[in-house]
């Protein structure tokens, strides 16, 4: 099942995990089952050739292909079901530099 936009989700930093996290949820489920997405600088660093350099430039760069990673991470989603890593007890999808954004 795709993943869809929790329109209460906000982008968080994840420092250690270098990378940007925000919630999904899978579409039509019932009850509600939460994903965590989370997008590697990398990965962001490659969907434009500027350079991000610090942490708000990472942001835009989330904001700015926001749309493309949620696609991205419900494509994933569709494909390979969870990471098997788990965030707070939560299924997870990681976007890195492997995955087409």
């Amino acid at each position: 099942m795709p993943l869809v936009v929790d329109g209460k989700a906000k982008a968080v930093a994840h420092g250690e995990l270098r990378a940007i996290g925000f919630w999904m949820i899978v579409k039509d489920a019932s009850p509600i089952r939460p994903v965590r997405v989370f997008v590697s600088y990398e990965a962001l660093a490659q969907l434009d050739p500027f350079d991000i350099r610090d942490l708000a430039s990472a942001f835009e760069h989330f904001e700015r292909f926001r749309a493309r990673i949620e696609a991205a991470a419900s494509d994933k989603f569709d494909r390979a079901g969870p990471d098997a890593e788990k965030y707070e007890g939560m299924p997870t999808i990681r976007l890195t530099t492997n995955d087409p954004i």
